[in-house]
């Protein structure tokens, strides 16, 4: 761009702010638009935006305070002769929109006011003068914009500084289609362009972008910032910060946040340049070279998503990026590390290679969450990452996986911008996570590293699909089995859920059998039952018990056949899925059931690995659930339970009890003793008090042992917390069993502890201690302070992005407070609406609430309201439908199969658990003695 176009650029800008022009006129269409015209044509290209915005923040800035003056030349070209002209616009008023071809740069022609349409945003030009296949244009527009508080778009965010003044900052949040709202733009990741970047700013204000800063000018009052241009990239990861912020920052590597909160930039700092150059390392490509050379991490005091990658300015809210050493718990450490890695993944997976549309999301997001875990695996040695990632990515995926609530990962039915929000589920982030591991384990460690490279470098700053995957991956993938990965891959990328694979010994154990169907917890009668898949099938047996050869022994074609397997040798047990290393549950013959059982009652458990307990536990509860094995058979082999102390199986555990729980509604007294019996020896050995010899995923441990314990009425447990809480105001709760005293001194407590903690919360400079706080105040039970916190969620009190999560707590920690929650909420839907922003988010914790329900009375009242009130929900009112039907399937699940469990838990009292007395004495006596020792 020349250096007469650039000043034509800043006169024609700075005279919309002193002479404003008329807006253009949009003749607007708010017809219902067929969902293949959510898309934009392809035959126009964008190659470059230039632009400039000027956002106004301040007071003295009067009516013009959060709106913003934009312009923005876009450099086109067309594949084809075309008298149409259509890209996307939202919530823009325009006073100059005009284009001109490159070779003729003063032969501007007006494009007109264009036709809008509300519902794809998509903005049509009829061009008088039709644009010519092959040749350059610049498209000219000149508008005005509105900073909203809603978290999209170009937005305003607020936080009180050291002198409790209100200071403003503008933000973006992009993903997936709100550049839009921003400048007029192609907002779709496959068109993907260049971006030069200049922010107007009052000199009070710092402004940071994707790139450094080329250059900045002054003009009276007010700065220009020019920044570098940025690589070619999509819309959704551009990104603008205008604050007071103050930097921390090396050479091109820094943490952005509010000056207060400076000292808790250190750790992210830290860690983020660690993760990056060990990424550097894994994928072969060095950051710094692909384009941009800086990074910053900016914390955001309100902010929709967890984190966001934009290329070279990555977003996180506050709690997601601050470390403060006296008061954020080592699992939120670690949530900060791991955000980082995912967000700084996306530079290469998202940023550098773009999936082509949202149908695709997971080659973004599968990755982004693989890295979480074990890319800050490669600097968090300690933490146990690759562990925690079976129980809280494989495990907790598969039950949203064995529904009719499922999609599958690659799905080319999205169009609206309701599809485009469903993509971002747990199926393209946990489940894609999950496969790309399968991937590895099958293909080698050292294939797929290479094969990421290869893919990398082969696509960079291009988009690809997952058959661009697929290519790369089956030229990595060993010859031995080659045959098996195209059929691999789409079984569990094109379709829904995944098999359970049965198994059977034979009588002489020198052998086994297998075969497959799809796991179903329910809807067996409206899924399609009848999908196959290709699997890799590693195992061991009670002969070797290898548990760290986890390559696959054999393939499991997509067959409805049973195929045998002679082993060579006589076996006790057999156990596939070496540490569930695939993606699939497994389930044994009666005796194979009973020889596990077994083994996981002797010494050590049997040599068992833990991530295989953890396997067994999980699949144990869900084949109980799914009515494919009697509760009576799964308890009694989870028995053994009565002697572990791992956190891997435990948290398989506690997520399994934690939905019999819900089911039991209030009637958990039997439920309280069996959970006290069960923890007793993890409990006696764990304690409260930390230990220089404590794992990381012993703290973890120990916090959910506790919690568990405490919420069912151990009564030491219930003593020692209001222990600790009675001396609140002295001795600070150690921070890794916080979350443990505050809650149950809630629970058991009083209106003056809830004020103490609330009080806290409101005074506390720690976001991660906010966040702590918030959920923990719906511990109480009292109906009276349950409605002081609801009402607190509604006020001003309780950050928008907050107010969920916070209410969220009033009905999922307390089974009581079910029925007293859904009754404020439906009381008052439309003061929740406006708190939450949008009907959309209350049809969301109505069904949420609704899916704790027990009761007939309760199912009644759900219906009642739908009836009175669905006009207010829109489309989502087919949330609220939806909720009377998981009502109702809940309720005939809890009448078929709950009795079972129930008459379990009662013969168990009444005859005493059958347990290996031994092994939990064993355990008992080495707990005491090591406790002794230290």
């Amino acid at each position: 761009m020349s250096k007469l176009y650039i000043a034509a650029f800043l006169v024609a800008f700075l005279s919309v702010n002193v002479l404003a022009a008329p807006f253009e006129e949009l003749m607007e269409i708010d017809g219902r638009a067929d969902v293949e015209n959510y898309r934009l044509p392809t035959e126009i290209l964008p190659w470059n935006y230039d632009l400039k915005l000027a956002p106004y923040l301040q007071d003295s800035d009067g009516v013009k305070q959060f709106t913003f003056d934009g312009e923005v030349t876009i450099e086109i070209n067309s594949t084809i002769n075309t008298n149409t002209l259509i890209l996307h616009s939202k919530n823009l008023n325009y006073t100059t929109s005009e284009y001109w071809a490159a070779d003729a740069p003063t032969n501007r022609t007006a494009l007109g006011a264009g036709t809008l349409n509300s519902v794809t945003d998509k903005l049509q030009f009829n061009l008088s003068t039709p644009l010519e296949a092959g040749k350059t244009y610049y498209l000219h527009f000149i508008y005005i914009g509105t900073m909203d508080d809603d978290m999209h778009g170009f937005y305003r965010s607020y936080y009180l500084d050291a002198d409790n003044n209100t200071q403003w900052i503008g933000s973006t949040q992009f993903q997936t289609h709100h550049a839009r709202r921003a400048f007029p733009s192609f907002d779709e990741p496959k068109f993907k362009a260049t971006f030069k970047v200049t922010i107007r700013r009052h000199r009070d204000f710092k402004s940071f972008a994707n790139t450094n800063i080329a250059q900045t000018t002054a003009d009276g009052e007010y700065q220009e910032d020019v920044y570098q241009p940025t690589p070619r990239m999509s819309t959704y990861i551009l990104a603008f910060l205008v604050s007071k912020f103050e930097r921390r920052n090396d050479t091109n590597f820094g943490v952005i946040a509010r000056p207060e909160y400076y000292n808790q930039t250190e750790y992210s700092f830290d860690v983020g340049r660690k993760i990056l150059s060990a990424l550097d390392n894994y994928f072969g490509i060095n950051y710094y070279e692909m384009g941009n050379d800086k990074m910053d991490m900016a914390a955001i005091p309100d902010f929709s998503a967890g984190a966001m990658e934009n290329w070279g300015l990555l977003t996180y809210r506050e709690r997601a990026l601050l470390y403060d050493q006296s008061s954020t718990t080592l699992s939120a450490k670690q949530s900060i590390a791991g955000v980082v890695a995912h967000e700084q993944t996306h530079m290469w997976f998202g940023d550098l290679v773009t999936c082509d549309w949202w149908s695709y999301t997971w080659l973004n997001e599968g990755f982004a969450r693989y890295f979480q875990y074990f890319g800050t695996a490669m600097v968090e040695t300690e933490m146990g990452l690759d562990q925690q990632f079976i129980v809280d990515q494989v495990q907790s995926v598969m039950n949203m996986d064995s529904t009719n609530s499922t999609n599958p990962m690659s799905d080319p039915d999205t169009n609206t911008p309701s599809d485009l929000s469903r993509m971002f589920n747990s199926i393209s982030y946990n489940k894609g996570a999950s496969i790309i591991r399968m991937v590895r384990h099958a293909m080698g460690e050292e294939n797929f590293k290479n094969s990421l490279n290869a893919y990398l470098k082969k696509h960079a700053y291009t988009n690809t699909v997952p058959e661009n995957l697929l290519e790369i991956w089956l030229s990595y993938w060993p010859n031995s089995t080659v045959q098996y990965a195209e059929a691999v891959f789409r079984s569990f990328t094109e379709q829904v859920g995944y098999p359970v694979i049965t198994v059977t010994v034979s009588d002489n154990k020198q052998s086994f059998s297998v075969k497959q169907e799809r796991f179903l917890l329910k809807d067996q009668n409206t899924s399609n039952t009848e999908l196959l898949y290709t699997v890799p099938i590693s195992y061991t047996t009670s002969d070797r018990k290898d548990f760290s050869d986890t390559t696959p022994k054999f393939y499991l074609e997509a067959s409805t056949a049973t195929v045998s397997k002679d082993l060579n040798t006589t076996i006790d047990w057999i156990i596939l899925n070496v540490q569930e290393s695939g993606y699939y549950r497994v389930n044994y013959d009666e005796k194979t059931w009973a020889a596990i059982h077994s083994s996981l009652h002797s010494n050590n458990w049997g040599d068992i690995h833990e991530l295989n307990r953890a396997q067994i536990v999980d699949d144990l509860l869900n084949f109980a659930r799914a009515g494919i094995l009697s509760y009576e058979k799964a308890l009694e082999v989870l028995e053994y339970l009565e002697s572990e102390t791992n956190y891997l199986p435990w948290s398989s555990a506690f997520t399994g009890y934690t939905y019999i729980n819900i089911r039991l509604g209030n009637d958990t007294e039997q439920f309280a003793n069996y959970i006290q019996e069960l923890t007793k020896t993890v409990y006696e050995k764990l304690g409260f008090d930390e230990s220089s010899n404590d794992t990381a995923l012993d703290i973890y441990n120990r916090a959910k042992v506790l919690s568990w314990a405490c919420k069912f009425g151990k009564t030491e447990c219930i003593s020692k917390v209001k222990e600790y809480f009675a001396n609140i105001n002295t001795t600070p709760v150690p921070v890794n069993i916080r979350s443990v005293v505050y809650c149950n001194a809630l629970r058991y407590g009083n209106e003056s502890d809830y004020d103490l903690l609330f009080n806290k919360f409101n005074t506390s400079t720690s976001s991660t201690e906010q966040t702590l706080i918030l959920s923990i105040l719906g511990c109480v039970k009292n109906e009276t302070l349950v409605e002081k916190y609801f009402n607190a969620i509604l006020s001003d009190d309780i950050r928008r992005q907050d107010k969920s999560s916070a209410l969220s707590s009033l009905y999922t920690e307390n089974n009581e407070n079910v029925a007293v929650v859904f009754k404020l909420v439906t009381e008052n839907v439309d003061q929740l609406i406006d708190a939450l922003g949008s009907s959309s988010s209350v049809a969301t914790v109505i069904s949420n609430i609704a899916a704790r329900f027990t009761t007939a009375s309760e199912q009644q009242s759900l219906r009642q309201f739908n009836e009175q009130n669905s006009s207010k929900f829109g489309s989502s009112a087919s949330t609220l439908l939806a909720a009377e039907k998981a009502v109702e399937e809940n309720l005939a699940w809890a009448s078929s199969r709950l009795e079972s469990f129930t008459s379990y838990l009662s013969n168990r009292k009444h005859s005493g658990a059958a347990t290996n007395t031994v092994a939990v004495l064993t355990v008992i006596l080495c707990a005491i003695v090591s406790r002794f020792l230290q």
